[in-house]
Order: structure tokens, then C-alpha cells, then sequence
């Protein structure tokens, strides 16, 4: 996946854009993610602190860890709009997309499908049950193929089985890959920005709208797409704006707005953290979310026009930096291997009360990072790089001068 980099030492002094580079703040940014969906599942979840001890205080910091899928669509917008910018004008300018994203997303996907079945058949036939609430899903089995889980947890207000619970954003995802290249291909400028604005605005009133007519449906606010589009649109607009000249001008000079924005948002997440702070608080649901997600891409751009700034050498330290290269593997299977220990030993969702069960969290942890690794090593890259092999082609001009991305203009 390739992303814009931008260079340039003096925070006040506007830079130029290398579209053929890879961003190591957005590698920061994916590890950053991926460890606090880490946090909330292994430690958040599974603590068991006795209520107004000192350990009970502690974890009050870890309320929010469950938003690094927040940060996930946030830079999932960024990366994927950035990409569909710059080929915009490529005649197999589909074909290319979709064919890298399967050979990116599906085999892996379709690896953990697989595993999870096979556990199911295999506690069937010993007739084990310790594993039942690990691997035996409420929703269709179809539904994870054809990524509509959401739609059906929604429907049902049922979550999956915990060794599936993380593909709803997995569908959201892809249902948002299904619109957004159609909408970047077709609309430009303007209109373009218009679009995305809209579809902004559009995700909290959808929350609203279905708090306020199925009041007890807290899943559909969720996980169904069009209620998430805010974070992934946010990101898109910032790919947007970092390709446009003036633009990209004002946010690396602009450091009144950051100093400013930045503050007030800390303040707001602090609010949420201590107010509403589950997913399922009506106030999370109708701004909370798009509140995360204009804090989220304020980092993002923040991080990638100011690479001298602290912020960004801190996104380049190399274990966050190898934390995020592993991510994918490691969000699609750390709920699968941390339900084994605990699953095979106490027969239900591991609850961290002493020494043995926190030795069987830690090393599920370990595992889970292991076996991503190796997946991203042996599996993930030589797919990843056969799906590259497909190109980008122009027409006019000659390719030979065509840069690898060429900026989108929006008006100013």
C-alpha cells in the first residue's frame, strides 16, 4: 500500500509531496491502532479490578482503547481515497483497485473462516464444549463470506461469536470499498468534496435517526456502514486536502488551528471517557464517534506535515512502526488465540483474577504476534506483491509522464 510522503525540516515552511514514497507516520499510526484494540481485548475486558481500588482507577485511562478501530477507518480513508486520487484517470482503474484488495484482504480473511470452521468440526466430533462460546456463531455462516455480518448483527442486536466479533468492521470496510471508488472516479473538485462532506454529516444523523426509531438496537449504530461513513470520510477528505497545494499550505503554516483544536478535543475525549465512554451511550453514538474521528485525522495530518515535530519521530519508533506492518494479521486473530488458553482451561472468556490467568493472557499476546508475523512474512507479502503486479495504465499522457499519483485539485 503506498502512501503520500511529504519532506521537509522547518515546521513553519510548506514542503513539497513524494507520491511515490511510503509514509512511516502512518505505520505508527496502524500500530497505534492495533495496539489499543490490543489493550481493550487482553486487559480491558478481561481485568477483574474490585470496584474503587486503586486498580480500578488505573483502568479508567483504558475506557476508550476499543476506538483504535475508529483510528483504523480514519487511516483506512486516508490511504485507500489517496490511492484512488492518483489513479482516478486510470483506464483499468477498477480492475487494478479490486484485484489489490482481494489478493490484500480476502486469502488471510478466508484463512481465519476456515480455522474457525475446522475448530467448530473438530470440538463437534470430541464433543468438547469449552469452546462453544470461542467459535459457534448466532449469525449465518454465509454472511462472514459475502461480508454482511454487520447487516445481520444489526438485525438480530446479536454480536458474533468471539473468535469473529472484529470482521463487522472487516464489512464495513469493504461495503465502503464498494462506493467510494465509483464516487472518486465519477466526481471531481466541488463535487467531489461535496460528497464526502455530505456523507460526513450524513453518519451521526443516521445514528440519531436509528437511536431515535429503534431505541434498543444499540448494534446497528455500530456496525452498519453508512453510521460509520464519518471516520472513513474524514480520512478521504484529509487525502484530499493534502493533495491540494494550498491547501496542504495552510494546515503545515496554521499552527494557531492545532494549537487551538487540539486542546479542545483532548477535553471533549476526556469528557466522553468519563461520561460515555461505551459504545452504546446514546451521546457516544450520535457525536462521540465523529468526535473521535475529527480528533483522529487531526493527528493524522498533524503527524504527516510536520515530520520534524515530536509527534512524528515518536510514529516512526521502529517497534510501532513493525507493531503496524503486522496489523491486519494481528486484529483478525488475537480474539481467536486468546480464547484457546482460557477456553481449554476455564471454559469461558478469559478473566485476568491472578497470576495463572494473566500468564495465559500475556501469552496469547505473544502468540498472536508471532503467528502475524509469520503471516505477514510467508503469506501476507507474496500475495500482497503478486496483486501488485497489476499496474496503473494512462492514456493521455504518455505514462513515461505521468508521476505515479498526480495531486487532486479541490477549490480553495
Amino acid at each position: 500500500m503506498t502512501a503520500a510522503v511529504i519532506h521537509g525540516e522547518g515546521l513553519g515552511k510548506p514542503s513539497t509531496l513524494n507520491l511515490s514514497g511510503r509514509l512511516p507516520e502512518l505505520d505508527g499510526l496502524r500500530g497505534l491502532a492495533i495496539g489499543m484494540v490490543l489493550v481493550w481485548h487482553y486487559f480491558a475486558l478481561t481485568v477483574q479490578a474490585r470496584p474503587a481500588s486503586p486498580l480500578a482507577y488505573f483502568m479508567v485511562l483504558f475506557r476508550l482503547t476499543w476506538t483504535g478501530d475508529d483510528l483504523f477507518f480514519v487511516l483506512s480513508g486516508f490511504l485507500i481515497g489517496g490511492i484512488l486520487l492518483d489513479a482516478r484517470k486510470a483506464t483499468n482503474y477498477f480492475e487494478v483497485f479490486y484485484k489489490r484488495r482481494f489478493f490484500r484482504i480476502f486469502p488471510i480473511y478466508a484463512a481465519l473462516l476456515l480455522v474457525v470452521a475446522l475448530m467448530n468440526l473438530t470440538v463437534e466430533r470430541i464433543h468438547y464444549t469449552g469452546f462453544h462460546w470461542l467459535t459457534q456463531d448466532t449469525l449465518p455462516w454465509y454472511s462472514f463470506w459475502t461480508f454482511t455480518q454487520n447487516f445481520w448483527s444489526a438485525h438480530s442486536v446479536a454480536p458474533n461469536a468471539v473468535a469473529l466479533a472484529v470482521t463487522w468492521s472487516l464489512a464495513v470496510e469493504e461495503q465502503f470499498y464498494i462506493t467510494l471508488p465509483l464516487m472518486v472516479r465519477f466526481f471531481a473538485g466541488r463535487r467531489l468534496l461535496a460528497c464526502v462532506l455530505a456523507g460526513i454529516c450524513v453518519a451521526p444523523m443516521s445514528r440519531i435517526a436509528i437511536r431515535f426509531i429503534w431505541p434498543h438496537n444499540w448494534a446497528a449504530g455500530y456496525v452498519l456502514m453508512p453510521c460509520r461513513a464519518d471516520a472513513l470520510l474524514l480520512g478521504v477528505l484529509a487525502a484530499i486536502l493534502v493533495r491540494d497545494t494550498n491547501w496542504r499550505n495552510r494546515i503545515q503554516t496554521n499552527h494557531l488551528f492545532f494549537a487551538i483544536s487540539m486542546p479542545i478535543f483532548l477535553l471533549g475525549i476526556a469528557f466522553l471517557n468519563l461520561r460515555a465512554s461505551n459504545m452504546e451511550n446514546p451521546l457516544m453514538q450520535s457525536v462521540g464517534y465523529t468526535w473521535l474521528a475529527l480528533f483522529y485525522v487531526s493527528v493524522l495530518l498533524y503527524a504527516v506535515t510536520r515530520p520534524a515535530s515530536l509527534l512524528s519521530r515518536s510514529l516512526r519508533f521502529n517497534w510501532l512502526s513493525w507493531l503496524g506492518g503486522i496489523a491486519y494479521g494481528t486484529y483478525l486473530f488475537h480474539q481467536f488465540i486468546l480464547g484457546i488458553s482460557p477456553g481449554y482451561f476455564w471454559g469461558g472468556y478469559p478473566k485476568i483474577q491472578d497470576g495463572p490467568t494473566l500468564l495465559a493472557v500475556l501469552e496469547s499476546l505473544v502468540l498472536t504476534l508471532i503467528i502475524a508475523r509469520l503471516s505477514w512474512r510467508y503469506f501476507e507479502s507474496p500475495l500482497i506483491r503478486l496483486g501488485h503486479r497489476s499496474g496503473y495504465t494512462f492514456a493521455e499522457p504518455s505514462p513515461k509522464t505521468i508521476p505515479q499519483s498526480a495531486p487532486e485539485a479541490i477549490p480553495s
